[in-house]
């Protein structure tokens, strides 16, 4: 049984920070191709990288720690929606927004499985502020428009690209530096579930 604990203190969070106290549901691409988009991340934005492993943004911030039963839905929610592939790239960005990021496709098959994450009571009454942010996974957030221009050009065909299967969600939850620590492993479809999580 693995315990599920939140930062006893928000010191030194920026205002913003404060929202994803009880963390969220994020997809993380697997061993090998996390990798290289760390590196990415490290070299050309070590701000973003020091909050987080590569991801990919699933849900909206949880409002309060999710109980057993919560979980437990979520499995069961999760049973409807099968593991699908998933490609990244290429890279590009949002103008007039600053930052370059990896592009993710399927969209609707995305859209699905946050649709069913969001559907469940742990998110009832969450405003999905998010909702129209096309699904993306960050190199570089922190910089600026002109810099944004620069590294698409210094990227544009010297990155990985590719695909991976998308068979779980994880709850990742920030330590008391901001640090998105990976918590709990929620598989989708009909898997073998994860081990419940016991709270602190």
């Amino acid at each position: 049984m693995r315990t599920i604990r939140y930062s006893d203190t928000t010191d030194g969070w920026d205002d913003w920070m404060l929202e994803y106290r009880y963390g969220a549901f994020y997809i993380f691409p697997p061993d090998g191709i996390i990798e290289p988009v760390d590196a990415l991340r490290n070299k050309y934005d070590p701000k973003t990288a020091s909050y987080c492993q590569a991801h990919i943004s699933l849900s909206e911030p949880l409002p309060n720690p999710p109980s057993e039963s919560q979980f437990r839905e979520l499995r069961t929610a999760l049973l409807e929606t099968q593991p699908f592939e998933l490609r990244y790239g290429p890279p590009g960005s949002s103008p007039p927004y600053p930052g370059v990021f990896y592009s993710i496709q399927p969209e609707d098959r995305f859209k699905e499985l946050r649709s069913a994450v969001h559907s469940t009571s742990a998110f009832s009454n969450v405003p999905l502020k998010r909702k129209d942010i096309p699904p993306h996974m960050t190199i570089a957030e922190f910089i600026t428009l002109e810099r944004t221009d620069e590294l698409l050009r210094e990227l544009r065909g010297k990155v990985p690209q590719g695909s991976f299967l998308c068979d779980s969600i994880e709850y990742a939850v920030p330590n008391q530096d901001f640090y998105f620590e990976r918590v709990l492993r929620i598989p989708i479809g009909s898997q073998e579930p994860a081990a419940k999580p016991e709270h602190s």
